[in-house]
């Protein structure tokens, strides 16, 4: 059962286990599944909250009006709705960047946020190539164009096994809660509202990490080095044998960096 409903959506959640509460937020084209590989370990240590983002998942409508402010609304509604005074914000791509914005707009409800592939704003070329990506799936073509994201969002490594490919295609392709490509489509419209710089303050006032995949396409590691560059005080760790969706290719690295970030007292 969704946990917010408001005069727009039915919010779909999951929650596991107890303690510091961490709220999960998913890239593009992705939901609340998206976190399985990391879920459970995190789960050991804290409240792991997932959310279908709009356009996602078990979230409902959909497809449905979408935008960064929108998703920014959406965490801070669920947030009251919990009861949670602060959290602790862990976004991957467009999720990382919804939890800068968060952050931006009420900072006092931040207990440490983590950004994992992804600057603080997007730019156009993402943007180009989503509208392309968008254009180009079709109900006949989905196994190739899950083929050609995958392109994206892994190393070479996993193409080397064509099995390996072939699952992945497969899941994909057959996963219930699958993303419909007028949902995609919605998403893609709403990249643009992710241009406009946020108003973070020069310091700080809850603690930061952004990581990153030693071989991501979609932002490498040089391009998050030149986002962060004027916050020193967010720390950038390069995780190797891994692309863009980091988690899913090292999660065991994931799960190291991020925890100790958010559960080791300092």
């Amino acid at each position: 059962m969704p946990y917010l409903t408001n005069s727009e959506i039915d919010l779909h959640i999951e929650r596991t286990g107890q303690g510091q509460p961490v709220l999960l937020l998913a890239g593009m084209a992705s939901d609340s599944a998206s976190w399985h590989p990391v879920v459970q370990g995190l789960a050991k240590h804290g409240d792991i909250i997932r959310m279908d983002n709009r356009c996602t998942g078990r979230t409902k409508p959909m497809p449905v009006e979408t935008s960064r402010q929108l998703l920014v609304n959406d965490v801070i509604e669920l947030l009251d709705t919990l009861k949670i005074d602060k959290v602790s914000l862990v976004g991957h791509s467009m999720g990382a960047l919804t939890a800068w914005a968060v952050a931006a707009q009420a900072p006092e409800r931040i207990n440490a946020l983590v950004a994992a592939s992804a600057p603080l704003t997007v730019d156009p070329t993402r943007i180009d190539l989503f509208n392309t990506l968008a254009r180009l799936r079709t109900e006949d073509n989905e196994a190739d164009w899950f083929r050609l994201l995958f392109q994206f969002l892994f190393s070479p490594r996993f193409f080397a096994d064509q099995s390996q490919v072939d699952d992945a295609v497969n899941t994909s392709m057959h996963y219930p809660f699958k993303q419909d490509a007028t949902s995609f489509q919605q998403q893609c419209l709403s990249l643009p509202s992710y241009l406009e710089p946020i108003a973070l303050p020069d310091t700080l006032p809850f603690k930061a990490l952004a990581l990153t995949g030693a071989n991501d396409r979609m932002f490498s590691p040089a391009d998050l080095q030149n986002s962060y560059a004027n916050f020193p005080a967010v720390s950038l760790h390069v995780i190797n044998d891994a692309a863009h969706s980091v988690h899913w290719e090292n999660p065991d690295a994931f799960l190291k960096i991020v925890s100790e970030f958010l559960f080791t007292t300092n």
